[in-house]
């Protein structure tokens, strides 16, 4: 059996490039390194590395232990986390990935009412898209993510706990002067001719497959005139008579005073917010806790039922 270790340098190689720059990051010597992969390569009886004056590459070896490796460096992690959960108690520390508008809205009453129930537990939350926190949650960084997905489609998210917060609806978002502005809501199937502002220049986001769907629904081929990387943004180009949006209601609940919201006629879309953590949490667990808050925020949520409440503070009860 060889030391799990040597497969963090062995990564950090093949990461980098050289022995010399892993050395610099792992804070080794280039000799103490090329020692490590010199004992992996006895322990596993193959030869890992190709060393050259440009650098040093992994053989057909070599690549498939890295491969083997994740596996491995992520379980040993897994490991570590659940003996830091039962031995920490309540002083443990809870680490939460969200988005933006998520972690203003549906967050904070959740996390106020945790840190009341359980006061040992710190509490650590990282701003991350959707896909990226689910891999912050995949390498054991965080222990909850919020995740977004299309509703009636199934996340592709295999292995993972999710728990459903809040459907987020949608909002037509119109420039100050559009010509269906006198409308409280808008047929979508009126808006085929406009140009439209997305808030992202892949259709793998959730938020673009409900928008593309509400199109075909009402049977037309969108004219996307500009994409931006946040709704802030997109509403700012509305703003400038750029285009119309389709915008979830936590994105219009500090909507700009030059724009209008206005909601969608009959079908009204919405993309799907939900926690998603690596297990199963057990009962009486802070992470359970949480996710129980979560759920009662984004009943309240959808009680209220409309975009300008849902900066509203909230209380859980």
């Amino acid at each position: 059996m060889f030391d799990i270790r040597r497969l963090v340098v062995l990564a950090e190689v093949a990461a980098r490039g050289s022995l010399s720059a892993a050395a610099g990051h792992l804070n080794y010597t280039t000799s103490g390194v090329s020692q490590q992969i010199s004992a992996l390569e006895r322990d596993v009886g193959a030869v890992l590395l190709d060393r050259g004056p440009n650098g040093a590459r992994l053989t057909a070896a070599g690549r498939r232990l890295l491969d083997h490796s994740e596996v491995i460096l992520s379980a040993v992690a897994h490991a570590e986390r659940d003996l830091e959960i039962l031995t920490a108690g309540d002083e443990q520390r809870l680490r939460i990935a969200s988005f933006t508008s998520a972690a203003a809205t549906i967050l904070p009453p959740a996390l106020a009412h945790l840190r009341s129930q359980r006061p040992g537990v710190e509490i650590e939350l990282l701003s991350a898209d959707p896909q990226d926190a689910v891999g912050l949650l995949d390498t054991e960084r965080v222990d909850a993510a919020v995740i977004t997905s299309v509703p009636g489609e199934r996340p592709d998210l295999p292995g993972l706990h999710i728990v459903p917060v809040y459907d987020d609806e949608f909002f037509v978002v119109l420039p100050a002067r559009h010509r269906l502005a006198g409308l409280a809501e808008l047929p979508f199937s009126a808006l085929a001719a406009d140009q439209w502002v997305i808030s992202t220049a892949t259709g793998d986001c959730p938020d673009v497959r409900v928008f593309q769907k509400a199109c075909r629904e009402a049977g037309f081929v969108p004219d996307v005139a500009f994409r931006a990387d946040d709704y802030t943004t997109v509403q700012g180009m509305v703003a400038a008579n750029m285009g119309i949006s389709l915008v979830p209601s936590l994105a219009v609940g500090s909507a700009r005073a030059d724009v209008l919201v206005r909601r969608v006629a009959g079908h009204r879309p919405a993309r799907r917010i939900s926690l998603a953590t690596s297990r199963i949490p057990e009962d009486g667990t802070a992470l359970a806790t949480l996710l129980s808050l979560t759920r009662s925020v984004g009943a309240r949520l959808s009680a209220d039922g409309v975009y300008s409440d849902s900066a509203r503070p909230l209380t859980v009860a």
